[in-house]
Parts: C-alpha cells; sequence; structure tokens
C-alpha cells in the first residue's frame, strides 16, 4: 500500500500501491468514508470526506485478488493523515487619530500555533508574535494616511501552507 504519509485538508492524495506473484488486479479500501476515482488502480487518488477530514486519519488497504493455485490474497494497508489548514485573520478594518496606538484583534486556527505581524509603513508592534499586539503608528504612518498590517502564520506541520490576512488600519489627523 505504500508507506504512511500526510495530506493537507483539503487535498486529495495519489496512491502509490504494488503488487506481485500471482496477484493480477488489486482493490483499494477505505476505513473512513472518501472516495477513490477508480478504486481498481494502483496510482488511485483518494479524496477524502468531511468525516475523514474532522478525523483526522483515515486507513487505505490494497487487497489483491485471489490469485489460482493454494496461494491466498493478500492485503497491506497505509495510513495518510489529514492536518488541518492553518487559518488566520487580521481583524476588521479600522480608524484611529494620530497619536493612538491600536490593540490588534487577530485570531489563528487550525493547525497554526503561532504568527507574526508585519507592516507596510514604519510602525513597530509590541510583540509581533500576538495575535491582540500593540500597534504604535510612525509619523511616515501618520502622513501616509494608513498602513496595512498583515497576520501570518509560521508554523503549519506537514504539507500545509502558511495562512496571512490583512486589515487597513487608518490614521486620521488630530484636529489643530
Amino acid at each position: 500500500a505504500g508507506p504512511d504519509d500526510t495530506i493537507c485538508e483539503g487535498s486529495a492524495y495519489t496512491l502509490s500501491g504494488t503488487r506481485g506473484g500471482g496477484a493480477a488486479s488489486s482493490t483499494w479500501t477505505t476505513s473512513g468514508t472518501g472516495t477513490f476515482n477508480d478504486s481498481s488502480l494502483l496510482a488511485a487518488i483518494y479524496t477524502p470526506s468531511a468525516a475523514d477530514i474532522s478525523t483526522g486519519t483515515v486507513t487505505l488497504t490494497l487487497t489483491t485478488n485471489d490469485p489460482l493455485g493454494p496461494c491466498p490474497a493478500v492485503s497491506d494497508a497505509m495510513v495518510l493523515t489529514i492536518n488541518p489548514a492553518a487559518t488566520v485573520s487580521a481583524g476588521a478594518d479600522t480608524t484611529i487619530c494620530e497619536g493612538s496606538t491600536y490593540i490588534l484583534s487577530g485570531t489563528r486556527g487550525g493547525s497554526a500555533t503561532s504568527s507574526t505581524w508585519t507592516t507596510s509603513g514604519s510602525g513597530t508592534f509590541d510583540n509581533p508574535t500576538l495575535p491582540a499586539a500593540t500597534y504604535t503608528p510612525s509619523g511616515a504612518d501618520v502622513t501616509m494616511g494608513s498602513v496595512t498590517l498583515t497576520l501570518t502564520t509560521n508554523d503549519s506541520p506537514g504539507p500545509c501552507p502558511a495562512a496571512a490576512d490583512s486589515m487597513i488600519l487608518t490614521i486620521n489627523l488630530a484636529a489643530e
């Protein structure tokens, strides 16, 4: 059936089964409820179901036909782990007044356990690794009138890519 493997939620998986001896055909089965594009192909494509994704793993078993003669059919299994995709939200766009700081309302989920804030401007974060970091706009940020603040995950396990989301912080000039 091939070695155990890991995919990211939302991905299909191409199997890499082999057979030999007197076996002329084989069939894939699943412990879950996902689907095969053609369960008789050694390199079948398996698409996990929502239940498979929720469970996090599925066992895929390749079983040969019962060949002629005294040799019985044989089976081998592999475990497919399905990692949740990383998710992140930078929060809603907002407006502050010149001279103010802003406490961000970022969130992360799925397989993400850490993240980092970046800015299109030159202001500073009190701690850019906190989803609720405080942003202090620079003079240049105030002059530009707005900055884009981006929260990016940075530790997705396995094959899942990082996720990023941005919000716009508008900075209004104080009344004189």
